[in-house]
Parts: structure tokens; sequence; C-alpha cells
């Protein structure tokens, strides 16, 4: 009888996970960064540029270049001759939310902002400028300070990673001023 109902159980086990994987999808689920972004036609082919950086791998810039290359298929050159994703305004803060009975940091809230804007090749604004902020909570630990501040670096790197995936759907959905606008 054990084996009978087990046999009942494998045979649906596997229609059952198709179903939910099926309807999962069916509702507009995915994968958080595992989208793709179309971007306007004018931004086929960009330039990145950190505003206030003389750094060639800054961080930001590599991760905006990666996102655009990987999820959105844009071309991104050195040129000057091409439109340009300017980042700009890049700003980390943490703010004391709760402390101990014995008046020692318990939370910090950390804060990421960083603007950008898009200009033709001439310099000339195409889009408005943006900013996007992502903020965390990071608990304190007096006792293992050292595991603390790793953990504080990795949330920087990780809401710099959130703040490139809300530009890239800020632009794929951008509204580019027409009369700046070159046509390909």
């Amino acid at each position: 009888m054990n084996r009978c109902h087990n046999g009942r159980v494998r045979r649906f086990r596997m229609p059952i996970v198709f179903l939910l994987a099926t309807l999962a999808g069916a509702c507009g689920f995915h994968l958080r960064g595992a989208g793709e972004y179309r971007l306007p036609p004018a931004l086929a082919t960009l330039r990145v540029a950190v505003e206030g950086s003389s750094q060639q791998y800054d961080p930001l810039r590599v991760a905006m270049i990666n996102a655009l290359r990987v999820q959105a298929g844009v071309d991104v050159v050195d040129a000057t001759d091409v439109p340009a994703l300017v980042l700009f305004a890049q700003r980390s803060d943490s703010q004391l939310l709760s402390v101990s009975s014995t008046g020692m940091a318990n939370e910090y809230l950390l804060k990421y902002e960083v603007s950008f804007r898009v200009a033709d090749k001439n310099g000339k604004v195409l889009s408005e400028p943006q900013t996007v902020r992502v903020q965390r909570n990071q608990a304190f630990d007096r006792l293992n300070v050292l595991a603390t501040e790793r953990e504080g670096r990795e949330f920087q790197r990780e809401m710099q990673r959130d703040a490139v995936q809300q530009i890239l759907r800020r632009l794929a959905h951008i509204e580019l001023t027409e009369k700046h606008a070159d046509r390909p």
C-alpha cells in the first residue's frame, strides 16, 4: 500500500511543479535583476561617464556599463560623438535608527543615491536629471565589529547594484526631448 501511495505522489508531483511555474510566469513574475530592458533607439550606442570621478574603472561606471551591455544590449563606447549617460551626485550616508538601553548603537539606516541625465553628443540635455535612492537597515553588532563593517560594505555594493537596476528601468521608459535627439 505504501509503494502505491508513493507512486501516485511522484506521478502528480511533476505536473504540479510545471503548473506552478507556468502560473508564476503568466502573472508577470520574474527573478529580481533578471530583466531585459528596451531602451529608446537613440540610446542604442552610449557613452557612460561619472561626473567628478577621475577613475577609469569607477565601480559605479563599471556596474552601469555591464548592466547596459548585458541587460539592454547597448553598445557602450568611449567615443565622444554619441549620446552620454552621465552619472553624478553619488552619495552614501548612514543614520542612527536605534540605540540600546546602554546608549550603544543597535541599528543604522544606510542610504545611497545617485543622479543621472542623458545628453547628446554636443552635451545638450536629452532628459531631465533624475535621482534614484536606495536604503537598507543594518543591525550593529558591537561584539563583532569587523563582520558588521564587512556587511556594511556588502550593503553598499548591493545598494549600488539596485541603483543601477533602477536607472536601467528609468532609461527604458525615458522620454527624450525630441528637438535634441539625434535620429539614427
